[in-house]
């Protein structure tokens, strides 16, 4: 007997190779306010709709908000689809369409860091729209390595980034752009992304050639864009807590910034409505070495804030784990990319 294919029982291929690239063609605004609906109604189903008032009951007590929950549970379902887009819905627009879509503050600070020549590390995580801000650096053509995992689901633009970036079929070598300084420069063309992407199996070693990697482009001037809110045991993790759970939180960032004294400027990125986006980074960070359990607790709370201010963002914090609440933080350490390390860097 025949298994039924994979493309027939997965809603992933009828989402993303049939209903957006039909939503795209009813405009951006249009294109929003079908997934949104479409939102609303996969949080209708009873389970999934207990399961959202549930976590966003925790997570109002873990932060001490004052939430309106019924609001809160309307905005969160209406972003289900939107967060489950990606950053498909800026797919087959050109440079200057796609950034339009922003609403951009902040870029100040990244300019200066890229002018300076001492790189800069681009702290993101998994909140809002977080793949659109990649998006943005891609198409503003921002000199730039990502230390994660590879997402998939993603728009033919950052794909085709994520397989040549560095590469001698690189795109984006030395041109005009809308960006900062866009050259490969010697050191560059031996930094091709696809030597920066992180596995949640790897040989033993594997991860210290992908922070060495990393110095070495900041080194170089680049920026080196990583997660800040991955709970996952490794030598390069260091003790947090967000939304009341206690894990060890990925801190490679932390440590490069110490080491290399590369400004860290956390990036933010959130639907909005018609289709848009806004993006915010923040003033940059400088760290000393020592600085790194401080560095990662005050991440966690910038990005605590962000929830408390917008928790229907917030669908992979409150979604995506198995449980919200107290941990205990002496569990036994994984090995780097053990499996049982995975918990918000679910970018598949």
């Amino acid at each position: 007997m025949r298994p039924i294919p994979r493309c027939l029982t997965s809603w992933k291929p009828w989402f993303y190779q049939a209903a957006l690239p039909a939503l795209r063609q009813l405009g951006p605004a249009r294109c929003d306010a079908a997934l949104g609906a479409l939102g609303r109604v996969l949080a209708a189903h009873p389970g999934r709709a207990k399961r959202i008032d549930r976590r966003l009951t925790i997570a109002r007590e873990a932060l001490g908000a004052d939430w309106d929950l019924d609001a809160c549970r309307s905005a969160l379902a209406a972003n289900l689809a939107r967060f489950a887009a990606r950053d498909c819905t800026l797919e087959g627009l050109d440079d200057q369409e796609a950034l339009s879509r922003f609403d951009a503050s902040g870029v100040e600070h990244l300019d200066t860091a890229l002018a300076e020549g001492r790189g800069a590390i681009l702290l993101g995580g998994h909140f809002g729209a977080y793949l659109a801000a990649l998006h943005w650096l891609v198409r503003r053509r921002v000199p730039l390595r990502a230390m994660l995992q590879r997402p998939r689901h993603v728009s033919a633009e950052l794909s085709r980034w994520f397989d040549l970036a560095g590469t001698a079929d690189d795109p984006h070598r030395p041109g005009p752009g809308p960006g900062p300084g866009t050259g490969p420069g010697p050191l560059r063309a031996l930094l091709p992304q696809p030597g920066f992407f992180l596995r949640r199996t790897m040989p033993p070693g594997e991860g210290v050639l992908r922070v060495l990697r990393s110095r070495a482009a900041l080194r170089a001037g680049l920026a080196v864009y990583l997660n800040g809110d991955v709970a996952w045991d490794s030598g390069c993790s260091r003790p947090g807590q967000l939304l009341g759970l206690r894990a060890n939180y990925q801190a490679a960032w932390a440590d490069l910034a110490a080491l290399t004294g590369a400004p860290v400027l956390p990036i933010l990125c959130v639907h909005r409505p018609g289709g848009r986006f806004g993006l915010t980074i923040d003033p940059p960070w400088t760290l000393r070495r020592g600085d790194q359990q401080a560095a990662v607790d005050r991440y966690l709370a910038r990005l605590e804030s962000a929830i408390s201010s917008e928790p229907a963002e917030a669908i992979a914090h409150l979604l995506w784990p198995p449980s919200l609440g107290p941990e205990p933080s002496d569990r036994p350490r994984r090995a780097v990319g053990s499996r049982g390390g995975r918990w918000l860097m679910a970018d598949g």
